[in-house]
């Protein structure tokens, strides 16, 4: 009976939200005002990934709805736990750099911490246009793949070698990197040689300006 009772209120405060504006529909999060607005998917079985995301958020974020499913979610396409919606954009997992280029790229500036505004600054021209960034080493064979990827399909980047340039080094450290090469599209973090998500992000913003840092 219990269960049953607080299914029903969560299922009762969920559809309240919605019908208040403080939740979007299944395009994204957004607040009455079409504002974006974050939402956070968890699960009772969750545990610490769904512990280390809202804490993370409350970092973050002055305020977030958290909805918890006992099954997957179509109207949000929720199929993993947790899962994060700002906007049209979403994170899924307990990725907190992942999820923090998510939040910087939605709701700007205010979302990231004063080392990361003062890194990610430079992942930006003067007209706010997302630039390629890699940190690698030059003995990294992955590094030398994403370099020769961007030189075949003509993409400016700006390569920062992390052992020669004790700024880049800085900044590596700033974005908390575990690996080589490190790649950002403007806010969007990616880990190691990746093609086929560098690509469509490039695509995607390559001429869209994203939120500014200035």
């Amino acid at each position: 009976m219990k269960r049953i009772l607080l299914l029903a209120l969560l299922a009762g405060g969920a559809f309240y939200a919605y019908k208040t504006g403080r939740l979007g529909g299944g395009d994204g999060a957004f607040d009455k005002d079409g504002k974006p607005a974050v939402m956070l998917f968890t699960s009772a079985e969750c545990g610490d990934p769904c512990d280390k995301i809202r804490a993370e958020l409350k970092k973050r974020v002055a305020s977030f709805d958290e909805v918890i499913l006992t099954e997957p979610n179509s109207k949000y396409r929720v199929n993993a736990m947790p899962t994060v919606i700002a906007g049209k954009q979403r994170s899924v997992g307990d990725d907190v750099h992942k999820l923090a280029g998510m939040l910087g790229e939605v709701l700007g500036k205010d979302a990231l911490t004063r080392r990361e505004r003062i890194v990610l600054a430079n992942h930006f021209d003067e007209q706010d246009k997302p630039k390629v960034v890699l940190y690698g080493t030059k003995w990294c064979g992955y590094c030398k793949a994403q370099r020769e990827l961007f030189e075949e399909k003509k993409i400016p980047f700006e390569d920062v070698d992390v052992e020669a340039s004790e700024a880049g080094l800085m900044a590596y450290n700033a974005l908390e990197g575990s690996g080589y090469p490190l790649t950002y599209v403007g806010y969007r973090r990616f880990g190691g040689f990746n093609e086929s998500e560098i690509l469509a992000a490039v695509k995607e913003l390559g001429d869209k300006p994203q939120a500014g840092l200035r």
